[in-house]
């Protein structure tokens, strides 16, 4: 296995004598554990699991001392770097925790400051980011990190630290004692503006449905419940004839009443998973709920 040994230091008004409340220490040491775990991944797939191990606690500020440790290194430590020991700090310093020369990925996105890069020019193992004027360079590594979107969110929880006013700073160092290697502070959660990837639409369908009313909002923007004989669905009203219609009261609504309808399904992909939008374009026919046996339904009529 690789190891490298860190220190994650908290300091504000919320640390006193080396206390933390405990609400502010988790969410940060699992969101940092989060991080690291997802840039894992993206830098060297599922064969080098991670793991953040806790050692010990120092009296001031409040100190973490940690082990970033891969596991299972020796399956493929020949693919990217020559020495065991260095995996795990490299890891590290791609993140811009630790060991960095001012090029990881904390540093990218504070050079960013919210912009979105223009162009990326590759060069050999690195590439240059242009905004504007400006270029940054950084190792590929660090592109591939800045581009995966569970890494970015984890580095937002981390900073959501900072968001109180019980801890102003997050200090990251090689060792206890040591100056500090990169730290955060609350003017960071304005510079990291995380972009998120758009959408995309797999499915954009609109075909005729029978639905029966579940429940109704009448408020401009707010969404019905419907039942298509199986499921229950909230879709947008579209037909603005039609709500002119409900708005005059000249359609009123009663218990099992059908509409027959256009309904658009639009299903798209994200970061999030699946997303369903259902839209009633036009409404093109009310049944209101049979309230009378039809004695005559055979035929035999007269």
């Amino acid at each position: 296995m690789s190891m490298s040994r860190f220190v994650v230091a908290f300091e504000g008004p919320g640390v006193e004598v080396g206390t933390i409340d405990v609400r502010d220490l988790a969410p940060a040491l699992l969101s940092l554990s989060k991080a690291v775990d997802a840039a894992n991944r993206a830098i060297n797939g599922d064969k080098v699991p991670a793991q953040i191990q806790v050692r010990a606690t120092a009296v001031g500020c409040f100190e973490v001392d940690l082990n970033l440790v891969l596991h299972g290194w020796e399956a493929i430590k020949g693919l990217l770097l020559s020495e065991d020991g260095q995996a795990a700090a490299q890891l590290l310093g791609w993140l811009g925790f630790i060991g960095t020369s001012g090029a990881g990925l904390i540093q990218l996105y504070r050079w960013l400051d919210g912009r979105i890069p223009d162009k990326a020019i590759q060069a050999g193992s690195s590439v240059t980011l242009k905004a504007g004027e400006e270029s940054f360079t950084v190792p590929m590594e660090v592109l591939r990190l800045y581009r995966e979107v569970s890494v970015n969110r984890a580095i937002g929880e981390l900073l959501d630290t900072l968001e109180g006013e019980r801890v102003e700073r997050i200090e990251f160092r090689r060792g206890s004692g040591l100056p500090a290697d990169e730290i955060l502070t609350r003017a960071d959660r304005v510079a990291f503006r995380f972009p998120e990837p758009e959408d995309e639409t797999v499915v954009d369908d609109t075909r005729r449905m029978a639905l029966s009313i579940r429940s109704l909002a009448f408020q401009e923007g707010n969404k019905w419940r419907l039942f298509d004989g199986q499921n229950v669905i909230t879709a947008t009203i579209d037909d603005k004839d039609f709500l002119a219609r409900v708005d005059r009261n000249e359609v009123r609504f009663a218990k099992s009443d059908v509409l027959i309808c256009m309904v658009q399904t639009v299903q798209k992909q994200g970061a999030d998973g699946l997303k369903t939008e259902h839209t009633v374009k036009k409404v093109l026919e009310y049944k209101p709920a049979p309230l009378q046996i039809d004695m005559f339904s055979n035929g035999a009529k007269g």
